[in-house]
């Protein structure tokens, strides 16, 4: 039965290259304000409050969803905190 060549391994075959830094590639590292980081950490401490309210002191269902809302936008900040 014949035979394949099979492949050609390179030098680096198997050995993951280290990703560059930031302060390696000479570019300033992203950051972000302190007004976003309270924006997001207000909107998820606001959302718990008011689903938190809701159950307490049995408040309409809209402040329910109006809370979850909240968190949920709190959360998809975090997704761009640098």
């Amino acid at each position: 039965m014949p035979q394949s060549k099979g492949r050609r391994k390179s030098k680096t075959a198997g050995r993951p290259t280290p990703p560059k830094s930031a302060a390696s590639r000479g570019k300033k590292a992203k950051e972000s304000s302190k007004l976003y980081v309270a924006v997001m950490f207000g909107l998820m401490g606001l959302g718990v409050l008011l689903v938190v309210t809701r159950y307490v002191l049995d408040t309409p269902s809209w402040l329910l969803l109006v809370g979850l809302a909240a968190m949920g936008g709190g959360f998809l900040m975090t997704t761009n905190y640098h």
